[in-house]
């Protein structure tokens, strides 16, 4: 029999020693194989092979209650191996674990299903030897289906039979319960000690920029004519304000004063002729005017908030409420205008951006007002745009444009006269007005960190420098300091 010079201390190889020459004397006296001289040498190691999926077992007593703690994955087989030919082998529990007699030194041990279950063995000489042996769960596979199924937690997994513990830390509620859900497919107890942890949240800093542009264009023509006298009239197409002429009526006393002209538009050009007391009155006009509205709000929030943007007021107006006495009471609320921005992005796995986004654009509408009550209450010109967008980190995107374009042509002409060849001309008039809005919305989300981020932050250029305080106090003529002696000090009072 050949023994592992390095298994032996110094004292092993003093029993060694003594071993081997009992055994040898009682070799001598006792014919016979050479078996009881190995067990003489297995008693004085007490020795055991710790090989992955190898056991030796050596009978010490013929009463050794001590038994030894195997752990065997489930699925996976071990050798235990005795000096002595085996006799008898009993498992406690045949549905965890199930052996096989290779040799009559030597059984094979497999694991069947997870849970613990006792071996005990017998050799031909009557001793005997128990194990405890644990049916364990592979937590190999199990740890690399979470690591692929959550990257981003730090989980590990021990098992012990059919119990599986999972320790380590989770980024939220949802991958906890995921972990769990995953680890009871492997086995029917489970305990989560998994503590959540949340990351460091991602920010997302919003840029948009609202353009806006209107333009429009009017051209009106027409012409009035009046006559003042004795006859006085006058002529139009009624399209813009006529002349109007008054005659004073005579008292008995008095002859009647000559009529006199009301001008209520004088429009562009009056032409009157005091010999013919005619008159010709010409509008001719050319307006163009034009509306640019840039807006560039910019707001950052954290993943998953939602962040909101005004520039701009809020306007009062009344709200008429019924009471109970039948006394109708009134009550002023607000409504906001101006600039107007709401957003609520979300940062994706991949690093994309979900953006939930609702940009607005409102003025004060007086053209359009109502009077209520005596109260003057504007209407609200709005341009507004939501929607939801996926972008990636710096991109941008139109989410809303306008394009309007809209002509109005107003015509009229006195019937008959209107007509005549190249004279008729001069008794039509006509306005016409053409408008175009141009409106677009620009979205660029960029994730930032602010916590890292050491860029300041750019300011404004300012059209005029703000106050230097050191010079201006240099160039403050400065008065010189009269003292007062107080009463009673000895100096002039």
């Amino acid at each position: 029999m050949t023994i592992p010079v390095h298994l032996m201390s110094k004292g092993r190889w003093v029993g060694l020693l003594v071993a081997v020459l009992g055994a040898t004397m009682d070799a001598q006296t006792i014919p016979g194989p050479s078996k009881l001289s190995e067990q003489a040498i297995a008693v004085a190691l007490d020795a055991q092979t710790s090989a992955p999926g190898y056991v030796s077992s050596a009978f010490a007593s013929q009463t050794d209650s001590a038994s030894q703690t195997l752990h065997i994955l489930v699925g996976r087989s071990i050798f235990i191996t005795a000096l002595s030919r085996l006799k008898r082998v009993y498992i406690s529990d045949p549905t965890i674990i199930d052996s096989f007699t290779s040799s009559p030194t030597q059984i094979v041990v497999t694991a069947k299903i997870a849970g613990i279950s006792s071996l005990a063995m017998w050799d031909e000489t009557g001793r005997s030897q128990i194990y405890v042996i644990s049916s364990d769960t592979d937590a190999t596979t199990l740890q690399n289906e979470l690591h692929e199924a959550l990257p981003k937690d730090n989980i590990q997994v021990t098992t012990r039979g059919d119990r599986i513990t999972l320790t380590g830390t989770a980024t939220d509620a949802l991958s906890l319960d995921t972990a769990g859900k995953l680890a009871a497919l492997y086995g029917k107890t489970v305990v989560n000690s998994l503590v959540v942890r949340p990351p460091h949240l991602r920010q997302v800093k919003l840029k948009v920029q609202m353009i806006e542009i209107d333009r429009s264009k009017m051209e009106t023509f027409g012409v009035n004519f009046l006559k003042q006298g004795n006859a006085a009239f006058t002529a139009s197409t009624g399209q813009f304000p006529a002349v109007g002429v008054t005659s004073a009526s005579s008292t008995g006393t008095s002859a009647a004063p000559a009529p006199s002209l009301s001008i209520v538009s004088p429009l562009n050009l009056l032409l009157f002729s005091s010999s013919l007391n005619l008159g010709m009155i010409l509008q001719d006009l050319q307006d163009k005017q034009i509306l640019q509205i840039l807006a560039e709000p910019t707001i950052t929030t954290v993943s998953g908030q939602k962040a909101s943007f005004l520039a701009g007021g809020e306007f009062p107006f009344p709200v008429v409420q019924a009471s109970t006495g039948g006394i109708a009471s009134v009550s002023i609320s607000f409504r906001p205008y101006g600039v107007k921005l709401e957003f609520t992005p979300t940062v994706n796995a991949d690093g994309t951006i979900r953006l939930i986004v609702a940009p607005e654009v409102s003025d004060l509408d007086f053209s359009n007002a109502v009077t209520i009550a005596g109260y003057s209450i504007p209407a609200i010109s709005t341009r507004r745009a939501e929607t939801e967008v996926e972008l990636r980190d710096g991109q941008s995107f139109a989410i809303s444009g306008l394009l309007d374009h809209r002509t109005t042509d107003i015509y009229n002409k006195m019937p008959g006269f209107g007509d005549i060849p190249l004279l008729g001309q001069l008794f039509r008039s006509k306005s016409t007005t053409h408008s175009t809005e141009e409106l677009v919305v620009i979205v660029t989300p960029i994730l930032v960190d602010p916590l890292t981020d050491t860029t300041p932050p750019v300011l404004p250029n300012l059209p005029v420098p703000m106050l230097d305080v050191k010079q201006f106090d240099k160039t403050v003529v400065k008065q010189p300091v009269v003292e007062t002696p107080q009463p009673g000090t000895g100096g002039k009072p």
